[in-house]
């Protein structure tokens, strides 16, 4: 790839930064079972609790899309790296802290219920839902200001290789991560505090880093293949003047292929977090594994969507002319098809349950970058792209959390059959959204 120093200085940077934010975001998965254990919480209580970072996710996406806009994008990562450090600490405190919150139960059981009638929450559920749904709120700092930094540093012929090396940062944090906490869970003698301090206490040194090394964009002559793209923009465009708010909001939800890729994003992440949070406590269950084993399994799915990145962001630039729906369609399909099938190969032991997993991961997270950045990149109006990004990613949680609700139920009244089922018409509805793009080809903007 021809790229300046300065842009692989900022490649390592963003990377880093990014993956980071997963240390404090799916260290829940692996430690779920000894949540439940320790605050007595059925599955329907802990799919709300899990769900609750999703709809703090959402909104802070399209909150922070603006601010990334009006403020500058590494003052909102920032904002996010250390308010999410505080969330987890705070869960880990969580014993202590019911004791002095015991009400608290009755406003949110007052609120959830909008969402599930037959929810009561008890005062440690309560507890456990504000602080991860504050955590949401702080995790959406990381995404638009990324996007829009990624989008100042190269062009858009770079985009579908620079976007796919980025989406290896967080499938590789989310592999190390849910391996890791079930590491720490493990070796803290089934302690799930172990597995929300020690996150936390690494975001925060990665969060000094980026203060002292990330730069927003390039200096003339840092970014050479952007260059004149820049300045040819910013002539057409008048100037930077930057949009309003509500201009901002306008042109974003005006614009009919965002909304197909934000719908297409709600598909697909139900199926990427019924895996992250569900699977590990399934495979759990039913190999008789402990928790770390159990982690090490579910690890290899976005391990594999690091491959999945790479290999979807080159043949969209190479063989696509820079169109993404193709691509998108065709992996969705497959992981419709592998997710059914993962259903009937789970029982068959651990290597089949590995190789299965490493399949949807690869074919899912390849589906994933694409839509929630390089897409959204290439799809924004000029002055729009973290807003743009910031909503697709919204909708995207939006699914997750009615994921996350809809698979707990499932659980408590049904089986995990019928979550899967669930999960693979999730994943086929996004394909059959992400092909009435097919000849869509992007159009500049930053």
């Amino acid at each position: 790839m021809n790229l300046s120093k300065a842009q692989w200085r900022t490649l390592f940077v963003v990377w880093l930064t990014y993956g980071a934010f997963y240390l404090c975001r799916v260290n829940i998965g692996p430690a779920r079972v000894e949540i439940e254990k320790t605050f007595a919480i059925d599955p329907l209580e802990m799919g709300l609790v899990l769900g609750s970072l999703k709809i703090g996710y959402a909104i802070g996406q399209l909150v922070n899309g603006q601010l990334a806009e009006r403020l500058g994008p590494k003052r909102i990562l920032l904002t996010g790296i250390f308010g999410s450090v505080s969330a987890c600490l705070l869960f880990a405190s969580a014993g202590k802290l019911v004791a002095v919150l015991p009400s608290l139960a009755g406003p949110v059981n007052a609120v959830v219920r909008v969402v599930s009638p037959s929810a009561a929450l008890g005062p440690a559920a309560a507890l456990l839902l504000v602080i991860w749904f504050a955590n949401g709120l702080f995790q959406a700092g990381g995404w638009p200001p990324t996007v829009k930094i990624m989008a100042s540093w190269y062009s858009p012929t770079q985009r579908g290789r620079m976007m796919g090396v980025l989406g290896t940062s967080y499938q590789l944090g989310s592999a190390l991560t849910i391996a890791a906490s079930g590491a720490l869970v493990a070796f803290a003698g089934n302690d799930y505090r172990a597995a929300f301090i020690v996150p936390a206490v690494i975001l925060g040194g990665v969060g000094v880093h980026a203060h002292l090394r990330m730069r927003e964009r390039p200096a003339r002559g840092e970014a050479p293949s952007i260059d004149e793209i820049t300045s040819a923009a910013a002539a057409k465009s008048g100037g930077d003047a930057k949009l309003s708010i509500g201009q901002t909001l306008l042109v974003t939800f005006t614009n009919p292929r965002i909304w197909i890729l934000a719908l297409a994003l709600f598909g697909l992440d139900i199926v990427r977090y019924g895996f992250l949070d569900w699977a590990p406590g399934h495979l759990r269950t039913l190999h008789g594994s402990g928790v770390l084993l159990a982690g090490l399994k579910v690890a290899v799915f976005p391990l594999a969507g690091g491959l999945g990145a790479l290999a979807s962001g080159w043949m969209t630039d190479r063989w696509f002319q820079s169109r993404r729906a193709p691509v998108i369609a065709v992996t969705m399909g497959m992981v419709g098809v592998l997710t059914l099938a993962f259903d009937r190969v789970a029982p068959l032991g651990a290597g089949p349950t590995v190789a299965c997993l490493a399949a949807i991961g690869f074919f899912l997270y390849g589906a994933q970058i694409l839509l929630v950045g390089t897409a959204a990149q290439d799809f924004a109006k000029r002055g729009t792209t973290a807003a743009a990004a910031g909503f697709v990613d919204f909708m995207g949680y939006m699914g997750a959390f009615g994921g996350d609700v809809v698979t707990g139920w499932l659980l408590k009244n049904r089986d995990f059959h019928s979550a899967i089922v669930f999960w693979a018409s999730a994943a086929l509805v996004a394909a059959v959204l992400s092909a009435l793009l097919w000849r869509a080809r992007p159009v500049s903007a930053s």
